[in-house]
């Protein structure tokens, strides 16, 4: 059953350039859900979220890779029990989402080709960097800090864009007035 209502949600997510929080934290239980019946107790979630941010906007399916990425290689790098920490804060002008794992880590030479190297296979990271790139420009950033022993934390720094009245911004709204960030 949820693996229907995740498919759903994928559906009708990619007809808006942004959705509320909320809504992709619906989506990631969804997801942990699922996970859940493959790990068992070995997956345990941790989350620092302000309630007040649940009508904060980004981009549909954005935070799903990133815990799918910590799943996959958090827990499958380790036979023990898993921890990952999803943490959402605003910082000024921009939304930081981080999502971090225990698993054995990779060398942080190794980052940006484990993570984001173009090859046959794209990473989810890969494609999220476009999406972002595609909505924000260059006003955002994508960065993973990775060490062997320490886990391996993914950090998303988008505009903090709010919903209003009804509806939600549209596309041509997304464009920010917030100052470029250098890496990306």
């Amino acid at each position: 059953g949820q693996l229907g209502h995740l498919l759903r949600a994928s559906f009708d997510q990619h007809e808006h350039a942004l959705v509320p929080l909320e809504e992709e934290l619906a989506v990631v239980r969804m997801y942990l859900d699922i996970e859940k019946l493959r790990f068992g107790n070995r997956l345990n979630m941790e989350q620092a979220i302000d309630p007040e941010l649940s009508e904060v906007l980004m981009p549909p399916f954005s935070l799903q890779p990133l815990v799918e990425n910590a799943v996959g290689h958090g827990l499958h790098s380790s036979p023990e029990a898993g921890r990952l920490r999803l943490v959402v804060r605003p910082a000024g002008p921009w939304l930081d989402v981080s999502v971090s794992d225990d698993g054995q880590g990779v060398p942080s030479t190794e980052v940006e080709q484990r993570f984001f190297a173009e090859s046959d296979r794209v990473h989810a990271l890969t494609l999220l960097r476009r999406r972002l790139q595609g909505l924000f420009g260059h006003s955002f950033q994508l960065n993973v800090r990775s060490e062997i022993g320490e886990g391996t934390t993914v950090t998303m720094r988008i505009p903090f864009r709010k919903r209003f009245g009804f509806g939600l911004e549209t596309p041509g709204a997304i464009s920010s007035n917030v100052p470029e960030l250098a890496s990306y």
